[in-house]
């Protein structure tokens, strides 16, 4: 009888297992004590002992007791399984904290499906929590290295979060990669409707590329960004708000023009020590080639009159650009004063940046409606430039390109005295 009471209660706990995987704890011990008679309440949840189970049924009390032991196993595993479950089931689904999405940024690829976060006709769209590991926090993420990133402030929406963040100063460019007891950066961003394109800008050792002058597109902009720690703490991070460098470079800041030794036969001791100026070329606001702008492109090119920049003007008109505004440098008519022809020239700021397709078919230089902020009659020697731009009558502006474009249309008085 005994063998046969302890082959019944293995059968009666292996049962228990089961019920207690697919139903829960709960039905498993309903069952137990319909099939192990009356257990009271604290032998369901203490364990079985002899002062709580009626004289008789000692047998199959301890029976039952095991079985206990036997569902709280199967109830923790049972958690387990969800728990693995749960994040296995967020990976593969949209991840959302506090109703707000969540991407994991993967070095080398776009924020995914940023688009839908926006909205259809809105300008601006719900924030998205993007989380980033230390490892890509560093100035030797490839994406950083290639100035994967356009726009200043609002940043196209195939750009690179890591050089963003260094781009707007919440992480330095140059500094080493993060302690260990950082567990990931959070970043807040907001997709935003991007209207007049994206402007090129130098931050923090770093260049914005510029994209789209004349069109629009969807963009996001960073509204936060903070540390977790491995603790469970939290840090907030501030953007860096020094100022910035005023000389606008190709791609890092520089006081001088690189210059570079080219390669030669080695028959030629003459042609090895050559030495030639590296001559860089930038896209416009509206994604045309054009010059870099140095002291070297607006200098004169000779001694002789008609080798100077301000007599060149007369025949063509001198573009500038800053990193959102074109200007237009053009003569405007000359004067007799004691004997001598004395030029003045027009400064204007266009009203919007034209492709040299368009430009040509308005006039070169633009007609009054397509100009602004118009700076009248000024002399030569009101034209002050600089490494990083120019003074018009005490006015500085900040130039990045420039660009000189034959003349289309005279003037009124041109090759006349007044």
């Amino acid at each position: 009888p005994a063998q046969g009471r302890r082959d019944d209660d293995v059968v009666r706990h292996r049962h228990a297992c089961v019920a207690s995987r697919r139903v829960g704890s709960t039905c498993a011990s309903r069952w137990m004590r319909r099939g192990g008679g009356p257990i009271s309440k604290d032998a369901h949840w203490k364990g079985a002992d002899a002062k709580s189970v009626p004289e008789g049924t000692a047998g199959t009390a301890g029976s039952t007791g095991g079985g206990q032991d036997a569902a709280s196993r199967a109830r923790r595993s049972m958690r387990s399984r969800l728990a693995m479950s749960g994040a296995r089931g967020n990976g593969r689904g949209p991840q959302k904290s506090d109703g707000m999405a969540i991407i994991h940024y993967v070095e080398g690829e776009p924020l995914k499906n940023l688009k839908k976060y926006l909205g259809t006709n809105a300008e601006e769209g719900q924030a998205v929590e993007v989380h980033i590991p230390p490892g890509a926090m560093t100035r030797s993420n490839r994406q950083v290295r290639a100035r994967q990133l356009w726009g200043t402030n609002v940043y196209t929406d195939d750009s690179d979060i890591v050089a963003v963040l260094m781009h707007t100063g919440y992480y330095s460019n140059s500094a080493a990669s993060p302690p260990s007891t950082v567990k990931e950066f959070v970043a807040i961003i907001r997709p935003v409707q991007a209207r007049g394109g994206f402007a090129s800008e130098s931050r923090y050792n770093i260049r914005s590329r510029a994209w789209g002058g004349v069109g629009s597109g969807c963009g996001f902009r960073v509204e936060s960004c903070s540390i977790t720690t491995k603790s469970g703490n939290f840090i907030h991070l501030e953007p860096c708000t020094s100022i910035m460098p005023s000389a606008i470079p190709t791609f890092i800041p520089a006081a001088t023009e690189r210059v570079v030794n080219t390669r030669s036969s080695a028959a030629s001791l003459e042609r090895k020590q050559r030495f030639v100026q590296e001559v860089t070329v930038q896209y416009n606001l509206c994604n045309e080639p054009w010059l870099k702008y140095n002291m070297a492109t607006i200098a004169d090119r000779g001694l002789k009159r008609h080798q100077w920049t301000s007599s060149r003007l007369k025949k063509e008109v001198l573009y500038l650009e800053s990193t959102s505004t074109r200007y237009e440098l053009c003569w405007a008519h000359s004067v007799m004063e004691s004997g001598a022809e004395q030029d003045f020239y027009r400064w204007s700021k266009c009203k919007r940046p034209l492709a040299l397709k368009l430009l040509r078919q308005k006039g070169i230089p633009l007609p009054e409606d397509e100009v602004e902020q118009t700076i009248d009659d000024i002399d030569w020697e009101e034209l002050k430039w600089a490494p990083s731009g120019v003074e018009v009558k005490n006015q500085k502006f900040q130039i990045a390109r420039v660009q000189f474009l034959q003349r289309t249309c005279l003037a009124e008085n041109e090759g006349n005295s007044i």
